[in-house]
């Protein structure tokens, strides 16, 4: 029975988006409309049938919708519906609270570069990101680089970033997600080189209003580069 069957709006959104892998297609999706294979290689485990079977039944749902890319292009994409637009704070607070059970990265465990702008969304306050633009790269050590940007309220990754960034955030993913849960406080992460932020004193300062690690109860220092 894949119904609750239960007058409750919690049992309800279970109905829809409970089963496994639901929720981390859904999470692909709000970085923008993806291919089929986008979705496939953004959710690594996920067998195709079992994809194919959970974008099925989130149409159905009127959570994701399909359409046709006009030439040249002329691919099938998947894309959020109002509905599943919706969904942004539920997604928001699970990031929020899963944050403090992260840890640090085990060799086998996966990692795609536009999972840190989701990561971003549970630390971005909206309220102060309204009217706001702001391109970073964060520098997660050799080599690897991801752009993201903040605007109108929300984080983007940037696959194919033009120019240069206003900031550079320099530290390891394990750091950044060390900050994040509140295990390392940003001055201490700062004070030992750990955590770097590289940009005009502006750039810096605005960064420091729209992210708040989950545990800070002070405003991080500044270092501008």
């Amino acid at each position: 029975m894949r119904s609750y069957r239960q007058w409750c709006g919690l049992a309800c959104a279970l109905d829809v988006v409970g089963e496994r892998w639901t929720l981390l297609v859904i999470r692909e999706l709000f970085d923008g409309p993806k291919r089929y294979t986008d979705l496939l290689d953004g959710v690594p485990g996920i067998s195709t049938d079992v994809l194919a079977a959970r974008l099925r039944d989130l149409e159905e749902a009127g959570v994701i919708s399909r359409r046709q890319l006009p030439p040249p292009a002329g691919s099938k994409v998947y894309e959020l519906t109002e509905l599943g637009e919706g969904l942004a704070p539920a997604m928001t607070g699970l990031l929020r609270w899963g944050m403090q059970l992260l840890g640090e990265r085990d060799e086998d465990q996966a990692f795609r570069p536009h999972w840190l702008a989701t990561g971003l969304r549970g630390l971005l306050r909206p309220d102060r990101a309204r009217d706001v633009t702001l391109e970073i790269d964060f520098d997660l050590g050799q080599g690897e680089i991801v752009r993201v940007r903040v605007a109108d309220g929300d984080v983007r990754h940037v696959p194919d970033p033009e120019g240069e960034p206003a900031l550079v955030v320099r530290a390891a993913i394990s750091t950044l997600s060390a900050v994040a849960d509140g295990t390392v406080p940003v001055r201490d992460a700062i004070d030992d080189g750990r955590f770097e932020l590289v940009g005009d004193d502006d750039a810096v300062r605005l960064y420091t209003r729209l992210f708040r690690p989950r545990a800070a109860t002070v405003e991080p220092p500044v270092r501008a580069g």
